[in-house]
């Protein structure tokens, strides 16, 4: 992982502690403006507070999102364990700590469009633990190309093997929109496919895709923000259907 682990706070500390996190692999920390930017933004409020007090003082308080102008953004960490994560939310306070074992992952990343040029890209990650624990990550922190593929392949390490386990042993497990069974796949919308009907699964412009055999045109094609744990599903059933 390229962020390099860095010293835990002592609410941190107690928080992994508890929840047998194991070793801290790495820690990202909030993603500041760009120097143009965070010029343009001060010469903006700076004329605002001038001439329009209370749209000076809104802006400002939006601003107060960034951790260039709030130290308690700045102060938020994103802790990732062996066995668990840490995070701060971007919005609120407090610290959130869930395990790779019990958690559901959902994400969504979507590129804008902006008049046919490619736009900036949105990363979000929905973090569901047991009971009402739950996080949302995004692009707030730095590096999502980095710490999002490490949750996924993190889960897929603490679950992926009990997962086909407990399907081999005759059980039926849910994704979201798929559940998968020793006898094949299905969805609420699709019905059921058997295993040996189908030929391809790929992922693609955000959604997952699975190929029928002997058909052209996808059996069904689901948004990858609606499957949970993308790569547990991804590789539980490409062993299933092999």
């Amino acid at each position: 992982m390229a962020a390099a682990p860095t010293a835990l706070s002592p609410e941190a500390a107690e928080l992994a502690a508890r929840h047998q996190l194991g070793e801290l692999e790495g820690t990202f920390t909030p993603k500041r403006l760009s120097k143009p930017l965070f010029a343009l933004y001060i010469f903006t409020i700076v004329h605002l507070l001038a001439i329009f007090v209370i749209p000076g003082l809104v802006f400002f308080w939006w601003l107060r999102q960034y951790p260039n102008f709030s130290r308690k953004q700045a102060a938020k960490r994103l802790h990732l364990f062996e066995h668990g994560m840490i995070a701060h939310p971007q919005s609120g306070e407090g610290m959130v700590a869930i395990r790779w074992d019990s958690v559901r992952l959902y994400q969504d990343i979507t590129q804008k469009i902006i008049n046919g040029v490619p736009g900036p890209t949105t990363h979000v990650y929905s973090a569901v633990g047991p009971g009402r624990v739950h996080a949302t990550i995004t692009e707030f922190y730095e590096g999502p190309g980095t710490w999002g593929p490490h949750m996924q392949e993190a889960i897929l390490r603490a679950q992926g093997p009990a997962v086909l386990e407990s399907i081999l042993a005759g059980q039926r497990v849910n994704f979201g929109d798929f559940s998968l069974s020793r006898t094949g796949m299905a969805t609420t919308r699709n019905g059921h496919l058997p295993w040996s009907d189908v030929q391809e699964i790929r992922v693609g412009a955000g959604r997952v895709h699975v190929m029928r055999t002997g058909e052209s045109g996808p059996w069904c094609s689901v948004a990858v923000s609606d499957i949970a744990n993308l790569h547990v599903f991804l590789t539980v059933a490409e062993n299933l259907s092999t």
